[in-house]
């Protein structure tokens, strides 16, 4: 139950944390395009105000009349009663007082509420963005001032002040539906970034899970592994402390059970830390080119021997002509790994065959036995850490369950495949292949 609270707290994090990453990529995303739109916009309003500058100070344009520069069909017009149509764009002159004028030219509704402008020369050739309002309405425009030379041909503008106007007021309310638009389909994606984060808080937690799980189980288990052969250990000195005066000779049987414990403890500490050092990356298979047929050959000739000594027989045949790149030292443990285990389960009488073939760039290892076999339902669970089949179980053949993981770590350092199957009529067949 605590277990589960705790992954539980964990999960809830982990969701808050990518509900969070979600919501503050968004919330870029939305002020980027939000700010390009914007800048989009003003950039385009400014083009216009830059080239009506050029044409007054170049004195392209000669009239005097106000200038509607493209209106747009259906634009906000603050001058509902303005005869001269939409009002986008007007050109104000100052004269050398600061007052308008072409107030004629202005009309009078337009003229009642540019009046309220002042000439600031601190803002002179600068884009400056100005709201008028007066009871009925408020406006926005962009504009820009400028001093006409008094060269210039056009005496209306010649040495006088002239301020560029445009109105923005059908930009801002397009700047104001898109923030709209933008927020809702935020809160949209918002609400679909919740349901991603939860699937994945809880797809990212089912490994560490599993992991901590596993974690958990080999700890356990190595701790019993570890504590077997300690207390046989133990127990057989204990037992030797209470026959001070006894001869070595007349103890045999209870310092050869010691020795016996010690060996075993010392395969499962090896193994133990060879899996600890493979899940931390620590030993990774280091390929060098090999001469094949010595090198198996060579492996697999001591356990002839030990084949005839516990009365079995053993075939070899390795036809594995020129070289390959592989791990010496992990391939030789992969291969007593599973000629070990071959040897345990084999009765007496019984035969144990190695073959090793070479076809173009692929190795082909073989081991059987004609022990009594392993149920299917065994099979896929044979190479996980510290799982063992009921006959593996018997104290004499020493099994602790991880050589068969080992093994199957060493072949996947080497890009390959390992597979198990029944041998006919009795027995079993590990084979390993793995490209050179």
């Amino acid at each position: 139950m605590r277990d589960r609270i705790l992954e539980h707290k964990q999960q809830i994090k982990l969701f808050i944390k990518e509900l969070i990453g979600f919501a503050i990529l968004f919330a870029l995303l939305g002020m980027i395009v939000y700010f390009f739109f914007q800048k989009s916009i003003y950039s385009n309003i400014d083009a216009g105000l830059n080239r009506q500058r050029l044409r007054i100070e170049r004195n392209v344009a000669s009239t005097q009349e106000p200038l509607q520069v493209n209106p747009r069909p259906g634009a906000f017009n603050p001058f509902n009663n303005y005869s001269n149509g939409d009002f986008q764009t007007n050109i104000i002159v100052f004269n050398k007082k600061g007052i308008i004028s072409n107030r004629g030219m202005l009309g009078q509704r337009t003229y009642q509420l540019l009046s309220k402008l002042t000439v600031d020369s601190s803002k002179l050739n600068k884009i400056d963005q100005i709201t008028l309002g007066s009871k009925n309405y408020v406006t926005n425009f962009r504009g820009v001032l400028l001093k006409v030379s008094k060269d210039n041909l056009n005496t209306e503008y010649a040495g006088n002040y002239v301020l560029i106007l445009q109105n923005i007021d059908a930009e801002l309310l397009a700047l104001h539906s898109f923030i709209e638009a933008l927020i809702v389909t935020l809160i949209f994606f918002w609400i679909i970034a919740i349901l991603i984060a939860y699937y994945l808080s809880k797809s990212s937690m089912k490994p560490i899970i599993n992991s901590w799980h596993r974690q958990k189980e080999f700890s356990s288990n190595a701790a019993h592994e570890l504590r077997t052969p300690l207390t046989v250990i133990q127990n057989q000195m204990e037992y030797l402390l209470t026959k001070p005066t006894d001869r070595i000779v007349d103890q045999i049987q209870p310092v050869s059970t010691t020795l016996d414990e010690v060996k075993h403890l010392k395969v499962l500490t090896q193994r133990l830390l060879t899996l600890a050092r493979s899940d931390s990356n620590i030993v990774q298979a280091q390929r060098q080119s090999i001469d094949l047929a010595p090198f198996f050959s060579s492996m697999v000739a001591p356990f002839n021997e030990i084949a005839n000594s516990q009365n079995k027989s053993f075939i070899s045949n390795v036809d594995a002509e020129g070289t390959g790149r592989i791990d010496p030292d992990l391939i030789k443990q992969l291969m007593v790994i599973l000629i070990d285990n071959a040897m345990k389960y084999t009765p007496q009488g019984g035969t144990v065959a190695v073959r090793i073939n070479r076809t173009h760039n692929a190795l082909k290892l073989m081991v059987s036995d004609t022990g009594n076999g392993i149920l299917d339902e065994d099979k896929q669970l044979i190479f996980e850490r510290f799982y063992r089949t009921d006959k593996s179980r018997n104290s004499k053949t020493g099994g602790n369950g991880l050589g068969l993981s080992i093994a199957k770590w060493i072949v996947d350092q080497h890009h390959g495949r390992i597979t198990v199957r029944d041998n006919h009529p009795t027995g079993t067949i590990f084979t390993v292949t793995f490209n050179l």
